[in-house]
């Protein structure tokens, strides 16, 4: 299996089971989270697609390994993602469903930029920032982010060329400066070996914009840790796009 593909099939799994991004699917049952969400701020506009792409650059200064995928190129790999996930056997299948929005949801109306900083072996941590122009698919996103919920996809199964992915999630109790905040973390197994530190997301709402920061791999540390290094990250990335717009 390509070393591209073995990324993306953990990564599909921890969007999917974040909860951010789009989805046609309505949000059902209990919280898993405690905490009321505060009001969403309507004074933040959606950041154009160079205010995207500025924010995340920002986020990770002088890192000669971060690279960034502005939204043209995000855009152009769809097509293979979707190839990808096509060729995935998820079970159960209305969470295949979820992974297939996830990985190949239709992005106009969004401005979009993500920036991935490779770490010590496994380790790295992702920054994606979004500006939603289409006010329905904003809405969605609110939606999705405050009723904290994993839509019955707390656990599921992922298969390819050879690789037999387990996945598990639980939402985090979490709070930052964003107007809403989630969290969670995907604990995942490969072939019957666990991922050290598995997947930890966290995303914000900052008026018409989401920010998320991803970080996979830190096998010796305490969720506490993350938590706090997540929030300190997602708190910079709030002020800067509060900054750009």
């Amino acid at each position: 299996m390509k070393k591209q593909a073995f990324w993306v099939l953990p990564m599909a799994a921890a969007l999917a089971l974040s909860g951010c991004g789009s989805s046609g699917n309505e949000s059902s049952g209990s919280s898993d989270g405690s905490g009321a969400a505060q009001e969403q701020s309507t004074e933040t506009a959606a950041l154009t697609a160079e205010q995207v792409s500025a924010v995340v650059k920002s986020l990770v200064g002088d890192n000669s390994k971060a690279q960034v995928l502005d939204g043209d190129t995000i855009k152009a790999s769809l097509p293979e993602s979707k190839k990808l996930i096509e060729q995935m056997n998820i079970s159960p299948e209305k969470c295949a469903e979820f992974v297939a929005q996830q990985g190949t949801q239709d992005l106009e109306g969004t401005n979009m930029a993500v920036a991935i900083v490779p770490g010590e072996g496994m380790e790295s941590t992702t920054y994606s920032v979004l500006g939603y122009e289409d006010s329905a698919k904003l809405e969605q996103a609110k939606s999705m982010a405050e009723s904290k919920d994993l839509q019955g996809c707390d656990k599921f199964t992922m298969s390819m060329s050879g690789q037999e992915i387990s996945a598990s999630a639980k939402v985090l109790d979490a709070s930052s400066d964003a107007d809403t905040t989630i969290a969670t973390q995907t604990s995942m197994t490969v072939n019957g070996t666990e991922v050290p530190g598995g997947s930890y997301q966290m995303q914000g709402l900052v008026g018409a914009n989401a920010v998320m920061v991803v970080y996979s791999g830190g096998g010796d540390t305490s969720e506490a840790e993350v938590l706090d290094k997540l929030t300190g990250e997602l708190n910079k990335a709030v002020a800067e796009v509060k900054s750009a717009a």
